[in-house]
């Protein structure tokens, strides 16, 4: 059996003593040497480093629980067929309760993340840097990961604590706070940080650290877009008009594009490149800036007990989403081994040459294709163990289909459609039909442009586009609050999986509050159905 492996910061106890990181190393994945308040936070230095402590808990969110659990709960994905571990393919099944671990990973990477945004929100305004833009950039970005943990805490919890202060977290027994109040918090510490934050970054931060990563004006705008996106649909809000003018703001900073090419949006030899908004950085180069991401889409079949290369095989695309795809888009274009360079591969063998026993045919249930190969590490695989793919958070390509989306939902399909079409085109670059309308070129073809409609497009181009990005989930349970019923019936009718193990439940599409902290706080209430 498959070990169930976790990057993931431990879930904190919330009335746990408060620490933060001294080390200055953006990329380190669980950082040592950490020191009390009370030696700290002298020096501008000190307020950098704390500030960076913070990124170091955002890392969580690519771990496994975090990552796989809402892949594969969406109708986008399956599990291995040969997976025995039903920790692992459980969310396949939808088979979770609030002791399982697979849906509790947000709570503990979150409130890391604000239990360090907080530190440095209460402390570094009285410092004395001499460096007071970066001291505002600092404070800035505290601002920024507070708001974007607790936009993670209420779209999968709903109601959590709102804790905005160290002593506040020093109280043993919060109650969960509404989710309107949250809400506005996160509105707050979003502006507030979008007001501050530089556009752009220099290529080091004043004290001698990369700033590749580091969040921005633009990482911002684009967390305010989610959540009015959000509270629009799943919480029927009618707040487009604040979705359309916060990724319309992305749109016209003129600092971000989509790439000529899909594909190489995702390539390590293209960090940094303009359509990467947000991501959680990880080099490749130490055991210290390693993640386990790309384990998660690498064949196993390809040595990974054997350290070839391979890796769990875990995430396959269900095969109504495979066959989805519109004729001539790039992103589906299909590969075979390591040298492949399409969006999916079915077979072939890793660059140390480790082969499956057979080669399997295409549907072959014992073949580990196909599976996405848009995480391409620079190796190739030759070392499994270090992963320099970048885990993308938010991408240029989602600002535009934000604002089709609103713009739709505000009763302008016809611009909606317009920046469908951006996408639709940069989709077939490479195919030679990028430069020319075709009949699946959305109001070209005579297809209708109402409201639902064009809905409809908007989500299928987000599947598509930002697929294996962890978004789907999302989409499929804000979609149900439009139209009811769209969350089970899209998932009985593409994912063969999901009720194997039981009937759906409408209970299911909010995530459960992790006994653990129930068990450690009973002041805290469970949602419904667990």
């Amino acid at each position: 059996m498959r070990r169930n492996l976790s990057i993931a910061s431990s879930a904190l106890a919330l009335g746990a003593a408060l620490v933060v990181c001294a080390c200055t190393d953006l990329l380190t994945e669980d950082p040592k040497g950490f020191t009390t308040t009370d030696t700290f936070y002298k020096t501008g230095a000190d307020l950098n480093s704390a500030t960076i402590a913070i990124y170091n808990s955002l890392r969580g969110l690519q771990g496994q629980a975090q990552w796989t659990t809402p892949e594969l709960a969406s109708d986008q994905t399956r599990a291995d067929n040969r997976e025995p571990n039903l920790g692992t393919s459980g969310p396949d099944f939808l088979d979770w309760d609030a002791s399982t671990g697979n849906t509790g990973g947000y709570w503990g990477t979150a409130y890391a993340m604000i239990t360090r945004a907080n530190l440095v929100l209460a402390n570094g305004p009285g410092i004395d840097a001499p460096n007071a833009q970066m001291k505002a950039y600092n404070l800035a970005e505290a601002k920024f990961m507070r708001g974007y943990a607790y936009l993670w805490l209420v779209k999968v919890y709903d109601d959590v604590p709102l804790l905005l202060s160290p002593a506040e977290q020093a109280n043993p027994r919060p109650t969960r706070t509404p989710v309107e109040q949250v809400d506005q918090a996160i509105i707050k510490d979003l502006t507030e940080a979008e007001a501050a934050l530089p556009a752009s970054w220099p290529s080091s931060d004043g004290y001698g650290n990369p700033t590749q990563g580091r969040v921005t004006q633009g990482a911002a705008q684009m967390a305010l877009a989610d959540l009015h996106q959000w509270r629009s649909s799943f919480m029927l809000k009618n707040e487009w008009q604040q979705a359309s003018d916060w990724a319309d703001s992305v749109i016209q900073s003129g600092v971000w594009a989509l790439n000529n090419d899909y594909l190489s949006t995702f390539q390590p030899k293209n960090k940094g490149n303009k359509e990467m908004i947000l991501v959680i950085t990880n080099s490749g180069v130490t055991t210290n800036t390693r993640s386990l991401f790309q384990l998660f889409y690498y064949p196993r079949d390809w040595g990974l007990d054997q350290g070839q290369g391979g890796g769990w095989g875990l995430i396959h695309p269900t095969t109504w989403f495979y066959n989805s795809y519109l004729p001539g888009d790039y992103r589906r274009d299909t590969g075979r081994g390591f040298a492949s360079q399409g969006a999916y591969v079915w077979w072939g063998c890793s660059v140390s040459n480790v082969c499956p026993a057979t080669s399997p045919a295409p549907n072959d249930t014992f073949a580990d294709g196909p599976m996405p190969y848009k995480y391409r590490k620079s190796d190739n695989g030759a070392n499994w163990m270090l992963n320099d793919v970048d885990t993308p958070l938010y991408r240029f390509a989602e600002a535009i289909l934000m604002y089709a989306e609103a713009q739709n939902e505000l009763g302008n399909p016809a611009v909606a459609v317009q920046y469908l079409n951006m996408i639709r085109a940069r989709a077939r670059k490479g195919t030679g039909a990028e430069s020319r309308a075709e009949p699946h070129d959305y109001g070209t073809a005579g297809e209708l442009m109402d409201k639902l409609s064009v809905r409809e497009a908007i989500y299928m181009e987000r599947a598509w586009e930002l697929a294996f990005e962890g978004k789907r989930w999302f989409d499929l349970v804000r979609r149900d609050s439009e139209e009811p019923g769209y969350w089970a019936n899209s998932l009985r009718a593409h994912d063969p999986n999901v009720e194997k193990l039981h009937p759906l439940a409408d209970f299911k599409k909010r995530f459960p509050i992790p006994q653990t902290q129930i068990n450690a706080n009973p002041a805290l209430t469970q949602n419904s159905g667990y």
